[in-house]
């Protein structure tokens, strides 16, 4: 039962950590993705820290949730019965960024799973804290400047590029097809509110709706186009089947 087995014991807390998942993306905007998308629902408790300026410490982002009352009985049956009492039906997202993560793996070998060989090295244990605050400084410039690059994209007309860095999620497909990449060449209006476009709105649009969506240049496009530009005229450039599948998705 671990260190905690008197408060589990005691029935003062029961185990949320028997079932975690964590997920790891590129930026720290992607957190903010998944946190608000993750936030919603069954949630039983979110451990968010908010640090002060001087404070060296990765932040942490878990989300307690419930689980599907369809699984719950399933869940209980497969727990060994002498712990079954001390667990609770709940499950544990962890978010973490990739240079985060990569951080977390050595503090919780180096550090974490050692705690005595550290005591009396403050000096060391902060420069170890001050290394997540420059993975964390790296990773807001790595945002910046691909944000700096769909602007250049745009003002050197790459609308390929710009959309790519804009979005900064893979792709399924090379480039625009030749009447939609004409099309942004003699709208660079289009191109622009394209750049200005919500990214999290979009992204979270991909994870909410149930049907699977086409990640291609063209695709993506065209559904910022309904969701937010409501260009006419490139609504009219959709073909057929992805303007119905486009139909369908928001539907779901």
């Amino acid at each position: 039962m671990g260190f905690k087995g008197h408060l589990y014991t005691s029935g003062k807390s029961r185990m949320q950590d028997i079932i975690g998942l964590r997920v790891v993306v590129y930026f720290p905007d992607d957190v903010d993705v998944l946190s608000t998308f993750f936030g919603c629902g069954d949630v039983v408790r979110q451990s968010i820290d908010n640090h002060d300026s001087s404070t060296f410490r990765p932040q942490r982002l878990n989300i307690t949730r419930a689980l599907p009352e369809a699984y719950v009985d399933d869940f209980r049956n497969a727990l060994p019965p002498e712990y079954a009492q001390y667990i609770d039906s709940t499950y544990e997202i962890q978010i973490r960024t990739v240079f985060s993560e990569g951080w977390h793996e050595v503090e919780h070998d180096m550090r974490y799973k050692c705690k005595d060989d550290w005591a009396g090295y403050e000096g060391q244990s902060r420069v170890l804290n001050g290394i997540i605050a420059q993975l964390e400084t790296s990773e807001w410039t790595m945002r910046s400047l691909f944000r700096e690059m769909a602007l250049e994209n745009y003002i050197r007309g790459n609308f390929r590029a710009m959309l790519r860095n804009k979005m900064r999620i893979r792709l399924k497909s090379e480039d625009f097809s030749p009447r939609v990449n004409a099309y942004l060449n003699d709208h660079r209006e289009t191109a622009r509110r394209f750049l200005m476009s919500d990214r999290m709105v979009i992204i979270l649009s991909l994870i909410i709706h149930k049907k699977e969506f086409p990640l291609t240049h063209d695709a993506l496009l065209f559904l910022v186009n309904r969701i937010d530009l409501d260009d006419q005229s490139l609504r009219e450039l959709e073909p057929d089947d992805l303007s119905t599948l486009i139909d369908e998705f928001i539907e779901s």
